[in-house]
Order: structure tokens, then C-alpha cells, then sequence
């Protein structure tokens, strides 16, 4: 069985997903609640083709540092020209369970799985009307947030967002018909298959989920993942670790909506080297180390934004609250309680949690945006939150010292090195601003 034992081990097998063309070019252009999967509100790369040719350089990457790479429309392709139609009538049933329009087995193909059924819209000239696809089943570019695997085996999650809900499903579809995948790939559980009912959704996403080391784990719980999905995440992870390999599951606040930019953990620390963590600075908090950058500067500026809003009579709604960062990266730690999780203590954020339990060096932490060079340096915060909202602290790391980092964050890659981390620089004129390397890769088997 894989198993991933931390975020910056050895490398040896990730999961990517080829779904850029539907990302980008199979949606309308209209900007409103996401009441349907074909409303996308924004859509800043110019070009396809260039943009194209910029996320194939991931997985060239990944090939160059020995990493064996799966991607998913390809496995895909591979499953249905090896099936019998016993097996397609099988796939079928499960992804298209309680839908009276289905495709036949006979002609059930990749797009089908993909794009929908019907895999495009058409006119049907006799009930004039228009046809559009059931669902886009794969639209992102981001297998992180589907499924993860841990110390003990692999979770498929449960998504919180409209347009995503049903992509674990053709995941689980991969790990289940593929030979490779099928032979190493242990499913622990399926959060989407809960008969419980809660007053909140079961919600866990795998960008949320962070394997710190072989004993440590930490979920965001926020606008994805919710506090539900994570107590019954932990419950059964704990079941599943026969071994009790894991020791800490630690529940982290993430901002809630509006904060578009926060949605997961990833996007505010990950883990260039062992000791060692990229931050978001004003983000979190610590009384381990005093002249870290303080979030009050964070939330005045918020504040400040807010109040020259209102001053001008052009209240941007919704616009962010200085309140929704208060509590963001105050960390709850778990322990085992037999098979159930039982909550050890608390720490004014995640950073204090990883110094004090000696997995985090004090020295090792390196800011997005670099050092700032007074106290209140509200350029460097400036600086910093844009280079965050264009993916700065979205890295992948490949092995200890290596990751993949967006091109264009000058300040945070220069950090980067001055830490003695190599940096693989990723163009990012296509996924600018909606996601990463670290939301782009989705590790099956690391040390």
C-alpha cells in the first residue's frame, strides 16, 4: 500500500488532472452565484495555447526528479479501452446513480466521464430546446482537493463547492479500474458515502490536509472543509491506524467566505524542506517567536480598506471583514481517544503547535514577500498578499530542497533561495490567482 509520511519527503508517485481546456473554455461568461458548474466568474489568462504549454512543464518537472507521474484523463482513456461492457455498465451505475438519462455502455467514452452527458450542448431541432451536458464532472485543474492520502491509506473527499461535487467520484473511478493504482492504492474511506446528517455538510477537501511528518496531521476548517467533515475525518483515520502511526490531528481556522484567497491551508503555509515552512506573514500568530509579522497590521488595513469604502458612499460588498482573520490559524490538537478523537489542548496558531513539538525550526520559517524591513511595514503586507493571491506560498515540494514555484513571485522566490531552497520556476499566465503547484499535484506515495 502507498502511503504519504509528510509534505517534504522523497517523492515517488503523484496524480495530476489534464482538465485545462474544460477549465477555461467550456463555460459562460457571466458572473453570479455558483448556482451552475458552467458559470465561471473570472477568467484572466489570455491565451489557451500559451497557457497550455505552460502546465505541461509540470509534469516534465516532476519526470526530471524521478517522480512517477499519473494523469487522470489519460487513465481514463486507458480504463474504457480495457473494459469489458459488463464493466462500463458497472462505471455507468456508479456515476450516474439516481439519473434517468445515462449513456449506453456501447458508447460510453472519456468525455463522457469528463465533460457530462451529453459531452456537449446541441439544438434538439424536434423538442426545440436546447441540451446542455447532465454535469462537468472534471473542471479543475486540482486533483489536491478530491482525495488525499495519508499515513494509514487514501480519503476521497467530499466537496464543498457546487462545481466540484461529483469529481471524487471519477477519482475513486481511477483509483478503482486502474491496474497500477487498483494494486497500491488502499480507499480507508469515501466521505461522500456518510448516511449521517448533520446541521452543517460533511465538507473535507485535500487541499485542507496536511501530512506534516508520520506522526502529524493538520486540516483547515473554513469555507471548504468544515469542522464536521473534520472530526469525522480524524475518527476515521484513528480507525484505520491499526498501528497508531498518528499521534496529532490538529484543526486549523481558515477564514470563511468572503475570503476568496484563504479557502485552504495550502494556501497559507507549506513545507519547502524538514524544519522548515513557507508563511503567509500576518496570518498567524505566536508567542514562540515574538518578531514574527504581527496580524494586526493585517486586520487595521482591512479595517482601513472598509472604512474608505463606506467614506466614498461605494460599499464593495462582500468585502472582506477585518473579523473573519481573528482567529485564522489557531490551531485545536487532537489526540486518540481509543478509535475517537479527543481535543488535547489549544495554540494561538499551527506555527506555535510545529516549534513547540520541535517540527518547525525556529530559523526555518520564510515569509511570502520576503522579511519586512520595519515593524509596521505595510508595503511588504501589500506586497505580500498579492504575491499570495497569485499562489507565492502554493509550492510543491519534490524532495527535501526542491520545489515547483510560480515564476512570477520575485519576493518570495528569492526568499526561497536565501533559505537554501532550489526553485523550479513554473510560468503562470494560466493559473494565475485560482491555484498552484501544491493544488495541481496530488502525491500517492511519499516518505
Amino acid at each position: 500500500m502507498w502511503t504519504v509520511n509528510s509534505e517534504s519527503g522523497d517523492l515517488h508517485s503523484v496524480l495530476l488532472q489534464d482538465s485545462v481546456e474544460q477549465f477555461w473554455e467550456r463555460r459562460l461568461p457571466f458572473v453570479g452565484i455558483e448556482s451552475s458548474h458552467f458559470y465561471l466568474a473570472r477568467c484572466p489568462h489570455a491565451s489557451f495555447e500559451e497557457g497550455r504549454r505552460d502546465w505541461i512543464r509540470l509534469p516534465r518537472y516532476l519526470k526530471e526528479e524521478g517522480v512517477q507521474v499519473f494523469e487522470l484523463t489519460s487513465i481514463l482513456k486507458k480504463v474504457l479501452e480495457n473494459t469489458t461492457l459488463r464493466e462500463k455498465r458497472e462505471i455507468i451505475e456508479k456515476i450516474w446513480t439516481g439519473r434517468s438519462v445515462k449513456p449506453l455502455a456501447e458508447e460510453l467514452s472519456v468525455e463522457h466521464l469528463t465533460l457530462g452527458y451529453p459531452s456537449k450542448p446541441y439544438y434538439d431541432a424536434e423538442k426545440d430546446r436546447i441540451v446542455i451536458p447532465d454535469f462537468t464532472r472534471v473542471a479543475w485543474p486540482y486533483p489536491r482537493d478530491t482525495s488525499f492520502t495519508s499515513q494509514v491509506g487514501t480519503v476521497i473527499c467530499a466537496m464543498r463547492r457546487y462545481s466540484r461535487r461529483y469529481e471524487p467520484n471519477i477519482v475513486r473511478l481511477a483509483y478503482e479500474y486502474d491496474e497500477v493504482l487498483n494494486r497500491n492504492i488502499e480507499i480507508i474511506w469515501d466521505a461522500n458515502t456518510s448516511q449521517e446528517r448533520y446541521t452543517e455538510p460533511l465538507c473535507i477537501e485535500g487541499g485542507d490536509t496536511h501530512i506534516i511528518d508520520e506522526e502529524t496531521i493538520a486540516i483547515g476548517i473554513g469555507q471548504r472543509s468544515t469542522f464536521t467533515g473534520f472530526i469525522e475525518t480524524a475518527k476515521r483515520l484513528f480507525e484505520n491506524d491499526c498501528d497508531k502511526k498518528i499521534k496529532y490531528i490538529c484543526a486549523v481556522v481558515n477564514p470563511d467566505y468572503p475570503a476568496v484567497d484563504y479557502m485552504h491551508l495550502d494556501v497559507v503555509i507549506n513545507y519547502p524542506d524538514r524544519g522548515k515552512a513557507l508563511v503567509m506573514p500576518y496570518y498567524f500568530e505566536s508567542e514562540v517567536i515574538r518578531d514574527i509579522p504581527k496580524k494586526k497590521l493585517l486586520l487595521k488595513t482591512l479595517e482601513a480598506v472598509r472604512a474608505k469604502s463606506e467614506l466614498d458612499d461605494r460599499p464593495m460588498e462582500p468585502l472582506v471583514h477585518p473579523n473573519d482573520f481573528r482567529e485564522a490559524g489557531s490551531c485545536s490538537v487532537y489526540i486518540r481517544d481509543g478509535k475517537e478523537p479527543k481535543l488535547l489542548r489549544r495554540e494561538l496558531s499551527l506555527l506555535d503547535f510545529l516549534l513547540k513539538e520541535g517540527k518547525l525550526e525556529k530559523d526555518g520559517l520564510i515569509f511570502v514577500g520576503g522579511e519586512p524591513e520595519t515593524e509596521n511595514d505595510v508595503e511588504h503586507l501589500l506586497k505580500a498578499l498579492m504575491e499570495q493571491a497569485r499562489g507565492a506560498s502554493n509550492i510543491f515540494t519534490i524532495k527535501p530542497g526542491v520545489v515547483i514555484a510560480y515564476k512570477r513571485n520575485k519576493l518570495t522566490n528569492k526568499a526561497l533561495k536565501e533559505h537554501g531552497i532550489k526553485v523550479k520556476e513554473w510560468g503562470d499566465c494560466y493559473l494565475d490567482m485560482l491555484g498552484g503547484p501544491h493544488c495541481s499535484t496530488n502525491p500517492l506515495c511519499r516518505d
